[in-house]
């Protein structure tokens, strides 16, 4: 991964998500969930590490390898955060990832 989040900080009960593009496989980003749940937005301070910047990335994102848009720009409670677009992403549990 190209950028690592200087914000980022590690909450209790949660865990490393790699979540990649549904078509071509890609990782895109590592975001550390909470929670069972499916995944339904990335807040932007939980991103750990994504291939592209974020703070920087106007715009929704997208795929760096296919180019297909993958969730979509907003807010929640204030904070940035990515929407994801149903189907479009694929999601693996790291286990031995450390923060």
């Amino acid at each position: 991964m190209q950028y690592k989040n200087p914000f980022h900080k590690k909450r209790k009960n949660t865990y490393a998500l790699e979540v990649s593009c549904g078509n071509c496989k890609i990782p895109v980003a590592i975001y550390q969930k909470a929670g069972n749940g499916n995944l339904i937005k990335m807040l932007a301070s939980r991103i750990i590490e994504a291939e592209t910047d974020i703070e920087k990335l106007e715009g929704h994102l997208k795929c760096p390898g296919c180019q297909l848009e993958l969730a979509r720009r907003g807010t929640h409670n204030k904070e940035l955060a990515y929407w994801i677009i149903r189907g479009k992403i694929n999601t693996k549990r790291l286990d031995n990832y450390s923060f």
